[in-house]
């Protein structure tokens, strides 16, 4: 039962979060510091998921630093900087990790 309670509580303050932000800011314009802010959120939010996943791999319990991820990684964001493509970024990428797997597990 308190796992309901905790669940209803912690949406309801998400829920309440979310309802000030949009009643107090006019639907009209956002102020100009708010939209530079905003401009950021998607990218600073996808590196914060993904650079620990490429970076580190859990290894026997216990995390380590992955070469070939981190290789990988950084070759598909530099295709993704020149391609400015985001299926050829994840294929490079996918075709990348597989053979640098596969070349230092060899």
């Amino acid at each position: 039962m308190s796992f309901y309670i905790i669940f209803g509580t912690v949406a309801l303050s998400c829920l309440v979060v979310k309802g000030l932000f949009l009643c107090f800011i006019p639907a009209k314009r956002l102020p100009s510091f708010f939209e530079k802010t905003l401009r950021y959120i998607p990218g600073s939010a996808l590196s914060a998921l993904i650079a620990p996943a490429i970076i580190y791999t859990k290894a026997g319990g216990d995390f380590t630093v992955s070469f070939s991820r981190t290789l990988a990684g950084g070759l598909a964001f530099i295709v993704a900087m020149r391609s400015q493509n985001i299926f050829i970024t994840i294929f490079s990428g996918l075709a990348m990790l597989w053979a640098f797997s596969w070349i230092m597990t060899s």
